[in-house]
This record gives C-alpha cells, sequence and structure tokens, in this order.
C-alpha cells in the first residue's frame, strides 16, 4: 500500500487512519511513479474551514451533473428560439408572413414573447445559483399569464383578435417558459443540495451560505428582473381585463370577411336604399373615426327637417385595424384598403351612385375610391383633406412611424388605457372608436403600416388616381381657416385640389377648426356641397358642365380670398 509523508520525511501517515475532515477523502493529491515523489497531506481542520460552506465552493458545481447541464442547453436552445420568433414578428408588420399574423395585430404577441425572452436570459444568467424567491416571482407570473389565457379564450372579442391559432401558441408557450424557469431552478436547488449531503455530509442552510459579491449581484439584479417581468405582466393582465370588459359594445353595422377571409371590415349603411338611382354618402373619416363623423354630424343632419340632406342615406366603413375592423396583412396601402372596401360593398350589394365625403387623411381613400368607381360617383366632397404631397411629406415621415411602432409596443401594457380610465373618465366607447382610440395596438399597428406604404405604394395609387379620374368629375373643396392659418402651404394645397377637376362646384372656406363639423357653419357648408353635387347631376345620369369661364372666375376669386385670408 502506498506511503504518504510529509516533505521533511519525518512521519508517516496512513490514509484510513486519518479522522479528518470528510473532504480528505475526496480531496486530489499530487502523485508520481518515481522513486522520491512526495504526496501532500489534506491540512488539518481549522478556523478556516467554514470557507467550505460557500456556494462558491468548486467542489459543490451542480454542473458536474448531466441532467442538470442538459437543462441549461435546453433553456439556452429555448432562448434561441424565442429569439427567432421575436424577430419574425418584427419582420411581418412590414411584410406579413402568412403564419404569423393575427387580427388584432402582433404587439400582444411580441410583448409576451419579450417576456418569454427575459425569464430565459436571466434564468440563464444566475442558472446555477438558484433562489426561492426567483422561484415564487415566476410562480405568481405564471399564474397570471394563466388568467390571461383564461380570459382570451373566455371573451369572443378577444379570442378573435387576440386568439388565433398562434396567439394561443404563444401564451401557452410564455406559460411554458415561466414554469421551465421555476422547474429549472428547483432542480439546480436539489442537485446543490445532492452534492452538500455527499460531499460535506450535512446540507447547508441558507443561513450559513456563504456567497462572492458577484454572486450577490448576480441574484439582485436578476430579482430585480424579474419583478419587473411581473409588473410587466400584471399590467398586460389588467390592460385584457379592460378589453374584456370593452368587448360589450357592439358595433353599429355588420362585419364582412374580405380578402378571401384574410381579415373582416366593419360597414354601416343608416338604411335600405328607395331605389337603384338613389345616391348614398360614403364617409371617408380622417383625425376621427367615421362613427364619431357620422354622429356629430350625418345623424343629426339627415333627421333635420330644415337640412339640405335630410333624409339622405350614407354608409361609411371603419378602415383596416380601425374601430371594430380587423388588422389587414402587412403591407396595407391606401388603394389595397381601398380595394377591400369595394370587396366588402360587393358583398352586401351595395352598388351606388356615390358621393364620397372625406375629411384629412381620408381624401386619399376616396379619391383613390372615386378613380376606380368614376362611373357610380356623382362627384366628391373634399373637406380640409390632405393633399398627396403633405401626405408623403408628413405621414411618409419614418420619425411619425416609428413613434407610432414604439406606442404600439407598449400598448399591450395599457398604461394609457388605465390613466385615462382612472383619472380621465374615459368609456369603452372612447377606447374602441372615440378620443382614446389611439391606446389600442390595432390603431397603432395600422397607422404603422400607413406610414411604410405612404412613400411607395401608396404614393404610385394616389398619382395613378389623379390620370384616371376624368376631369369632368364634379368637386366641391370645404376648407378650414385655422389650418390655413397654421399650417404652412396649407392655402396652395387646397388650391391644388380644387383644380384637380374641371368641374368645381365650390370652395368654401370657413371660420372653424380642422374638425370643420365641429362648427354650425362648417357643418352647413358640407351638408350644402353635398346638396349641390345631388342637384347638379342630370336626370339622364350626366352631370351638367360647368362652363370653363365659370371654372376659371371662381377659382381666381377663391384663390384671391385665400391670398388676401
Amino acid at each position: 500500500m502506498g506511503l504518504f509523508s510529509r516533505q521533511n520525511g519525518s512521519r508517516d501517515h496512513s490514509p484510513s487512519s486519518d479522522d479528518g475532515h470528510p473532504l480528505e477523502a475526496g480531496k486530489p493529491t499530487s502523485s508520481d511513479h518515481h522513486e522520491g515523489d512526495y504526496r501532500t497531506l489534506t491540512p488539518e481542520p481549522d478556523e478556516t474551514t467554514a470557507l467550505l460552506l460557500s456556494s462558491d465552493n468548486p467542489d459543490i458545481n451542480p454542473y458536474k451533473n448531466f441532467s442538470i447541464r442538459m437543462l441549461r442547453r435546453l433553456t439556452f436552445l429555448f432562448l434561441i428560439f424565442a429569439s427567432l420568433i421575436i424577430f419574425l414578428l418584427l419582420i411581418s408588420m412590414f411584410f406579413t408572413i402568412p403564419a404569423l399574423n393575427t387580427r388584432g395585430g402582433n404587439f400582444l404577441m411580441f410583448a409576451n414573447m419579450m417576456v418569454s425572452l427575459g425569464n430565459l436570459g436571466i434564468a440563464l444568467f444566475v442558472f446555477n445559483i438558484p433562489s426561492k424567491s426567483e422561484r415564487i416571482v415566476n410562480l405568481t407570473m405564471m399564474g397570471l399569464l394563466v388568467l390571461d389565457f383564461i380570459l382570451i379564450l373566455s371573451v369572443n372579442k378577444l379570442r378573435h383578435f387576440e386568439g388565433g391559432p398562434l396567439g394561443i401558441l404563444i401564451m401557452l408557450w410564455t406559460i411554458f417558459t415561466a414554469a421551465w424557469v421555476t422547474v429549472c431552478n428547483h432542480f439546480v436547488e436539489r442537485s446543490r443540495r445532492g452534492l452538500e449531503e455527499r460531499i460535506l455530509g450535512h446540507r447547508i442552510t441558507q443561513s450559513r451560505v456563504r456567497r462572492s459579491c458577484r454572486q450577490w449581484c448576480s441574484v439582485m439584479w436578476s430579482l430585480v428582473v424579474f419583478i419587473v417581468l411581473l409588473v410587466l405582466v400584471f399590467l398586460i393582465m389588467l390592460s385584457i381585463a379592460v378589453d374584456s370588459y370593452d368587448s360589450r359594445i357592439a358595433p353599429p353595422g355588420q362585419y364582412v370577411e374580405v380578402e378571401d377571409n384574410l381579415y373582416r371590415v366593419h360597414v354601416y349603411c343608416n338604411r335600405p336604399k328607395q331605389n337603384e338611382t338613389e345616391p348614398t354618402i360614403i364617409l371617408e373619416a380622417g383625425s376621427t373615426s367615421a362613427e364619431v363623423l357620422a354622429m356629430e354630424w350625418l345623424d343629426q343632419e339627415v333627421e333635420d327637417q330644415g337640412s339640405a340632406i335630410y333624409n339622405y342615406r350614407y354608409c361609411y366603413w371603419d378602415r383596416p385595424g380601425m374601430a371594430f375592423s380587423d388588422n389587414a396583412p402587412s403591407p396595407m396601402s391606401a388603394g389595397m384598403a381601398v380595394d377591400a372596401l369595394s370587396d366588402a360593398l360587393n358583398q352586401i350589394d351595395e352598388h351606388g351612385p356615390w358621393i364620397p365625403v372625406s375629411h384629412g387623411i381620408g381624401g386619399v381613400y376616396s379619391r383613390i375610391f372615386a378613380s376606380r368607381h368614376y362611373r357610380d360617383i356623382y362627384g366628391l366632397v373634399l373637406v380640409d383633406t390632405y393633399h398627396e404631397q403633405y401626405f408623403v411629406d408628413v405621414v411618409g415621415s419614418s420619425g411619425r412611424g416609428f413613434g407610432y411602432w414604439l406606442h404600439g409596443f407598449i400598448s399591450p401594457l395599457g398604461i394609457d388605457k388605465q390613466i385615462g380610465w382612472i383619472f380621465g373618465g374615459r368609456s369603452s366607447v372612447d377606447r374602441i372608436y372615440g378620443r382614446s382610440q389611439s391606446v389600442s395596438g390595432k390603431y397603432n399597428l395600422a397607422k404603422f403600416q400607413e406610414q411604410v406604404a405612404a412613400r411607395t405604394f401608396t404614393r404610385n395609387e394616389i398619382a395613378a388616381s389623379r390620370g384616371i379620374l376624368p376631369l369632368d368629375t364634379r368637386i366641391a373643396v370645404i376648407s378650414s381657416q385655422d389650418m390655413i392659418q397654421n399650417t404652412e402651404g396649407w392655402a396652395d394645397y387646397q388650391r391644388e385640389l380644387s383644380q384637380m377637376t374641371t368641374a368645381l362646384t365650390e370652395w368654401n372656406i370657413v371660420e372653424a377648426p380642422h374638425e370643420v363639423w365641429r362648427d354650425d357653419e362648417g357643418r352647413r357648408a358640407m351638408s350644402r356641397a353635398v346638396a349641390d353635387l345631388v342637384l347638379a347631376f342630370g336626370p339622364d345620369g350626366q352631370t351638367d358642365q360647368m362652363d370653363i369661364a365659370e371654372f376659371e372666375y371662381l377659382s381666381a376669386v377663391l384663390a384671391d380670398r385665400v391670398q388676401f385670408e
């Protein structure tokens, strides 16, 4: 049997005769096969032996366990998978990947995947340092996510917008990752305790564990991040709860599936047609939703016997992502939206004749619609609408698009939604199609899509519509004096719109804000413009052409008025 000796060779000991610390049997010793080599004995236990209780002890390493190493590798693979899904979701906001689209937009899925990514990333960072507090936080997070899942499945509107196969799978994935991190933390704790019992002969209580400063910092920072993730999940749950409450508001019109059932749009008409030649006003909203424009203007005017448009028929729709309509796949240009409107009108057997009345940015959509249905158009009423150059410069701004994307990115948290509800007195109607509709992810994704396509697809579609629209198409232009005074170049833009065809019926500048109908004069001017277009349409179905000299005189007078004001 080999002999152990001190370096001075004065005493020999047999390792079996030692009753020293239990670690001696497992401590490696240096050896050599040549004569004269020495072995070094493990020092006798003394006051420094307490350092063996440190979790930094290399002998108490959970990674020595094969199952722990496999758990860590699987966690790393899950992290890569989550990163890939987030990347694909980001790409699908510009160009929709068929399998990665929901009818309510991608922002809630994006938020859930970010929670999953953060959970997995922090778990890997402190994988070999288990913590009971982290397990408690993750279990709480998992409970909130399960509650989100139940709400989405139980509410029809949420199931339609945020559910779908992909939304449900991502929600389940987020729940799974929270459970996975908890289980991994538990198994690492069990492995560490097993090593302590095997090596030290007893377990180290939490009060006696000594960790290095680096380990304490890692544990504290990871706990802080886990708590932040828990707060985010809690805010998401509150936002989903508010959406569940808002789902009680029913749309006034009907849903129509378009683009081969890819998404649906909401269309409303106030009454059936009395005959095939009866004109129908079709609204295109701008700064507000079509519901607000209809309620604040048309609902009152068509019921007022003294109004110029008493008993007129009208229809409106919500563009993709607005109010009650679903989000459309990306990219979504103005022309693509008009195609969806045409599809929806055809399905509900609405074929005109039409009087498009548009406001603000809605003028771009109305002009494209009129160019594609010019045979069924009585005329256009442009209420302080955007000129194509203004549309490209302002709506097509990359900063504006990034702002909408950023607002949509944080929209699942519902911070603006909660503040408006608690402190601002905002109602369900406000959040769906009223003054607070911008808090929804649907709205922000629609506006982001609008910006992305503004300088490419939509710009070309506007140019094409200008070339297609017949020159004898009657146009009435109503401009806001406030916009002319406060927006550089607005007067010139309105003048160019009035010269878009040779059949201008009127150009009225009213003392009103951009939402012209909120002023009595502006509301009456809009009603008169519609009525004049109907009266100008001859009994044979052809418009009464305006004399060229009359048109030039009217344009010159109105141009001088704009310049003077």
